[in-house]
């Protein structure tokens, strides 16, 4: 007599050794072609894009093999993990006590976000009728993405490669693994990555200064051709810390060079009058 869940944990059974017993899939990643192998059962499932890869009639199905000399090693590694695990680990957020360095001087003589949100608060003090406008776009921020969207809670690092920023990673990890996943159809990885780097933003904001992180990941952004839901969450942060982001040269560089992004940004910054 079978038992209640047996038939479902039977197929569950099936479908893992289905997968596990399919030949090794071959990755040569990066500029290096380090060789990576995935069962090959378990990349057919991730998307039709995938599929078409393994079993389609191109030569890379013949053999078994690809190059992905455009996918660097970490983003790799993330998307086996997530292959594998339905999961992927990321840099941690780990608070530095305050640093005397010169670059730390130079930030802290500009407007703090605590002086600004203070600034901003006097200024509608006076008119019950006006919104606090920098918390409604700040709610309008949260509200991006729902809230019963997966994400990946911040718990461990993983490992970096030689050369690699802990910081800069902890924003461009998730950017990097949207637009792979978005390249290769794979949309369960598209939503958990874009809403974690949202929940990322959301969660660090008022326990780190993340000026330097935000530009490498704005640069990124603009200065490749990512997807238009990857830029708009970053211009909607912009938006919401403009006052001191755009204090920035390096943001006032890209906003220069990028007519796209400085509408962008008008765009949003009209949301503080409407």
């Amino acid at each position: 007599m079978s038992t209640p869940g047996t038939g479902e944990e039977n197929k569950e059974n099936i479908s893992y050794a289905s997968f596990m017993s399919s030949k090794p899939f071959e990755f040569l990643v990066g500029p290096e072609k380090k060789v990576y192998t995935i069962h090959s059962g378990l990349v057919t499932r991730l998307s039709p894009v995938l599929d078409r890869l393994v079993n389609g009639d191109m030569e890379e199905a013949k053999k078994g093999s690809v190059e992905w000399k455009h996918v660097d090693e970490q983003t790799f590694i993330r998307f086996s993990q997530y292959a594998y695990m339905k999961t992927y680990e990321y840099p941690s957020f780990r608070p530095e006590p305050p640093a005397n360095s010169r670059s730390s001087a130079l930030r802290h003589e500009t407007k703090t976000q605590q002086q600004i949100a203070a600034t901003s608060q006097a200024v509608v003090a006076n008119n019950t009728d006006t919104p606090k406008l920098g918390k409604k776009l700040w709610e309008y921020f949260e509200d991006q993405l729902s809230i019963n969207e997966p994400y990946m809670a911040m718990q461990q690092a993983s490992p970096l490669g030689e050369g690699q920023s802990n910081e800069a990673e902890l924003l461009l990890s998730h950017a990097r693994l949207y637009v792979f996943a978005d390249c290769y159809g794979i949309t369960p990885l598209m939503r958990l990555s874009l809403c974690t780097l949202h929940h990322v933003l959301m969660k660090v904001l008022d326990s780190h200064d993340l000026t330097d992180m935000v530009v490498e990941l704005l640069e990124y952004c603009y200065e490749n051709d990512t997807p238009h839901a990857l830029r708009d969450l970053v211009v909607e942060y912009i938006v919401c810390r403009v006052e001191y982001l755009w204090l920035d040269p390096a943001v006032q560089d890209i906003a220069r060079a990028h007519g796209d992004f400085s509408a962008a940004v008008v765009n949003g910054l009209l949301r503080r009058i409407t």
